[in-house]
């Protein structure tokens, strides 16, 4: 059967603060109520989840559904954020008993009863659609298997699970294609041409990192929809961003100063104290842990230290070792609540013979790390930083809303709601890949997820390996070669003996069978061909061989060797060419060797940047939409933003971050010296639009800089953390920065942040894009605060594009327009800019290059220092004949000549400033926008003219 992906796109739908009165059904509140500014309903003494329900049904139309398309409404979660007081209650449709996949609706209700925002990818007209015939659930993963050309599955049967099975749902045993056994469920699928009785399946596939959601026609078995809820980059976004990480003489030296640093007997460490990252109250266990604490990112930032007794005793209350809510730890292995780390060399899921790194009783992990070495050589210090900063993110994200009703990640969520059993496992240096990263999140709360972090190599088309073959064979040389993701690395020293041909009786050199007659000791070379890598080395393991030469069968740079395999030798593969030529020259003897002049790889497990982005794929999945549901779908969907945005956020410091800088995001992996790198993403994060030139119209197909495309979903999620990591600055402009992530929400700006970016997706609802996320955001803050940032965080959205008036459309990449404007709430109080005088088109004129005098009145003396502090005043390009902000334009800040400052003449009631223009800009239009403080603004666009004489 061919793969038909007939899913329905539909767009999200808010309404926004429309309501000023008591909707019809809700318990009546007291007669002078009203909603509070920007607040959908009047508070209600009404149940949370009755007010949900009535307000989705009473306001059906404002949805784009009918009455009937919300009579059977059923509450899939509801819970509390216990800092705002706000219960948010997800739904789904029900149709004819069964669950209506995708159509769904989060209400957000107020302690008060008041809804603070409400969002639905309601589906509608579901009366057309008529029960069938359909397959049994067997059938169903059979049709999944197919499509996915996985084995055929064996022994599919139904199992006993610990949640209560909804209507139309059972369990199957694993069928030898599952890690998991694989839950379905029968449910309508809606499609271009209506609702489709369907199968959701679910599939952890047992050979690769995959964890498949797929949608089966249940009387066809056609694909209907797929998604893979693993989340990592593909080779083919990677390539680009890899050659610019290429290891070079400068990161050559920066690898083996960092290694002088932080050598084996820990030269340099010194044990600085307590960070001032750390919870109010820490769990007094003797737990200690030599680990590159945050706020440092990587090796990169400095050496490690010892952190003492680091668990938040309120997230993780018997600290991180603990399983049973008693006092004492279970376990003294990195393993405990939160997170269980280990070594998975071999890729098969579980801990490898000896991968469980023990602290022993008094629970000091504190290990070797010498960073000139290879990262196997160092592997209890990896584990041990990968179990520290999963626990580290656990805790953080408990403070803000990530907890046990809300979806968290726990073994035993200590009675307070959630379901527990779902643990992170993280596996340490994982022998599915290199150069990635992943995160899969199963949608059932109490499901675990499972994080699996590769190691590093320069990447760019540098080959860290060596095949020298000796002389006197005609094949004497030096032959580059890429290694493998099994097996034990070749060291500098290298392996050394005489190569030898594989024969394993079928008449090719492929090594897919048992060799024949192979010497003992030798070095083995093998053709690629028709069997899988680890079977060639396996063979040659059995035959007694000390290494593996493959030799690739097409033309190019030789592939990383990939498959899961428990082997004491090496393996690495050349060039067709090279490998050819050594061939015609045996018999021969020589060396497989690392390349003393290609610096050692590197290991994520040290890069907290990019634990820290994969543990945020499970944040950002669970909260979005609630409990037991994975719908961060659609091109525009920003998990791969937040995502971002967690790691640099988490780890923000002023005194290595500057807001108008570049920020790249992994740089340590990709061998570049500092934060300030290019890092993996097609441009650095920065508030300086010429580094990071992101407005909304740019994730369109072309629509990026130099008319390429933004990858979905990374590149497009790149341009959400853009513009985060600018609010982000501009809540410290106003509020300042805390150097402590683990204070109240509003003790600083990065702190109020993370606190509205969490609570947004909560509000949100599912299939959002970028509009629906930042009204989630702005949702959030009204409920913390009311109001009280909500201008400054509109003008961070308006300046990329993502303003009052900007439009989604659906969660496609090419329906949206950006708008750079604010609502009229923030629009500056007082008469607006009244110098100089605009003409009959409604535009100043000037010369281009002139200095340009502006007056304006906030109506009153609100002081010198009423600007925002950064990029105030700024300007940009808009339509002469329009006045709209031209697409992809770039606000700059307007740089006033000489001494010139911002004045106020309290006689004239009037502020003023000089604005320099560009005499570049002739011949255009530019709007110059002066943002205050509190976020309000004033706006006056200009005609720049020809200089005259």
């Amino acid at each position: 059967m061919r793969a038909r992906r007939t899913a329905l796109v539909t767009a999200p739908v808010v309404l926004g603060a429309l309501l000023a009165a008591p909707l019809p059904g809700q318990a009546a509140p007291a007669a002078e109520a009203a909603p509070r500014p920007g607040f959908l309903t009047a508070p209600s003494d009404a149940d949370a989840t009755d007010i949900a329900v009535d307000f989705v049904q009473q306001n059906a139309a404002g949805y784009g559904v009918l009455s009937a398309d919300v009579a059977d409404l059923v509450v899939r979660s509801a819970y509390e954020s216990r800092h705002s007081g706000v219960t948010h209650v997800n739904l789904y449709q029900r149709h004819d008993g069964l669950e209506v996949f995708g159509g769904t609706a989060t209400v957000n209700v107020a302690r008060d009863g008041s809804i603070v925002h409400a969002a639905s990818t309601l589906v509608r007209d579901l009366s057309g659609a008529e029960a069938a015939e359909a397959t049994g659930p067997v059938e169903a993963v059979e049709a999944v298997a197919e499509e996915l050309h996985l084995d055929e599955p064996e022994d599919l049967r139904p199992t006993v699970t610990a949640r209560t099975a909804s209507p139309g749902e059972v369990t199957l045993t694993d069928g030898g294609i599952s890690a998991e056994p694989i839950p379905t469920r029968l449910g309508w699928q809606p499609t271009a041409s209506g609702l489709r009785p369907a199968y959701q399946v679910v599939i952890d596939d047992a050979e690769s990192p995959d964890l498949w959601n797929a949608v089966v026609d249940a009387e066809t078995g056609e694909l209907l929809d797929l998604d893979n809820w693993t989340i990592e980059h593909t080779h083919d976004q990677l390539a680009s961003t890899l050659a610019r990480g290429a290891a070079t003489a400068t990161t050559q030296a920066a690898a083996h100063d960092h290694a002088a640093d932080d050598a084996h007997d820990h030269a340099g460490e010194a044990d600085l104290g307590p960070s001032t990252h750390a919870p109010e109250e820490r769990v007094e266990d003797g737990s200690s842990y030599r680990v590159y604490e945050i706020p440092k990112e990587s090796p990169n930032d400095g050496p490690r230290t010892v952190v003492e007794n680091p668990a938040d005793a309120d997230a993780s209350p018997f600290g991180w070792h603990d399983t049973d809510g008693v006092a004492g730890p279970e376990f003294t292995i990195t393993r405990g609540n939160n997170v269980h780390a280990y070594l998975d060399r071999d890729n098969n899921n579980a801990p490898d013979p000896g991968g469980d790194v023990d602290g022993g009783p008094s629970l000091d992990f504190d290990f070797e790390l010498d960073l000139a070495d290879d990262p196997t050589d160092y592997q209890p210090a990896a584990v041990t930083n990968l179990f520290y900063l999963n626990n580290v993110i656990h805790d953080v994200m408990h403070g803000y809303g990530f907890d046990e009703v809300s979806g968290n990640f726990q073994v035993n969520n200590y009675g307070r709601g959630g379901t527990g059993g779902d643990v992170v496992r993280a596996e340490a240096q994982d022998g599915g890949g290199t150069n990635n990263a992943n995160f899969s999140t199963p949608a059932a709360d109490g499901s675990p997820p499972r994080m699996q972090m590769y190691l590093w190599n320069p990447g760019g088309g540098v080959l860290p390996f060596q095949v020298v073959v000796d002389a006197p064979s005609p094949a004497a040389g030096t032959y580059g070669a890429s290694g493998a993701g099994y097996g034990p690395e070749p060291t500098v020293e290298g392996l050394s003996g005489t190569f030898a041909l594989a024969e394993d009786g079928s008449g090719t050199n492929e090594g897919c069978s048992p060799f024949v007659g192979f010497p003992a000791g030798a070095i083995a070379v093998v053709d690629r061909g028709t069997c899988p890598f680890v079977t060639k080395t396996a063979n040659a393991d059995a035959a007694g061989a000390s290494a593996v030469v493959v030799v690739n069968n097409a033309p190019g740079a030789p592939i990383s060797l990939g498959g899961s395999l428990a082997t004491d030798i090496p393996s690495v593969m050349v060039r067709q060419e090279d490998g050819q030529a050594l061939k015609a020259g045996l018999p021969a003897t020589g060396t497989v060797r690392a390349d003393a002049n290609i610096p050692p790889r590197r290991d994520g497990d040290l890069e907290n940047g990019i634990v820290i982005h994969e543990y945020g794929h499970g944040i950002s999945n669970r909260l979005t939409g609630g409990l037991n549901v994975n719908c961060l779908s659609g091109n525009e969907q920003m998990g791969e933003g937040w995502s971002d945005y967690y790691a640099i956020v988490m780890l923000m410091d002023p005194a290595v971050d500057d807001p108008e800088a570049a920020r790249g995001m992994g740089p340590y992996a990709l061998y570049q010296d500092d934060r300030s790198g290019a890092g993996i993403r097609p441009a650095p994060y920065s508030r300086d639009m010429t580094k990071q030139p992101f407005t909304y119209d740019r994730i369109r197909t072309g629509g990026w800089v130099g008319g390429t495309s933004l990858a979905v979903p990374h590149g497009i999620g790149h341009t959400w953390a853009a513009t985060l990591w600018d609010m982000t600055w501009d809540l410290v402009d106003r509020h300042g920065f805390n150097d402590n992530v683990y204070d109240d929400w509003d003790a600083g700006g990065n702190n109020r942040s993370l606190q509205y970016v969490t609570d947004g997706l909560k509000m949100q609802g599912c299939a959002p894009g970028f509009v629906a996320g930042r009204d989630g955001i702005l949702a959030a803050e009204r409920a913390l605060t009311g109001g009280e940032d909500q201008c400054l965080i509109w003008n961070a959205f308006a300046r990329r594009g993502l303003g009052y008036s900007a439009v989604q459309g659906t969660t496609n990449r090419d329906d949206n327009t950006e708008a750079f404007d604010v609502p009229p709430t923030c629009e500056a109080t007082g008469a607006g800019v009244v110098s100089p005088k605009a003409g009959a088109d409604g535009l100043v004129t000037r010369d281009a290059g002139s200095a340009i005098p502006v007056d304006f009145s906030l109506g009153a003396d609100r002081g010198l220092d009423v600007l925002k502090p950064a990029h105030s005043p700024a300007s940009r390009e808009v339509s002469c004949e329009t006045g709209e902000v031209v697409q992809y334009a770039l606000t700059t800040p307007a740089d006033a000549p000489g001494e010139t400052v911002l004045r106020y003449n309290r006689a004239r009631d009037r502020y003023s400033l000089i604005w320099e223009t560009d005499e570049a800009w002739a011949g255009t239009c530019r709007e110059l926008v002066i943002v205050l403080e509190d976020g309000t603004q004033h706006t006056m666009q200009v005609r720049l003219t020809e200089p005259t004489d």
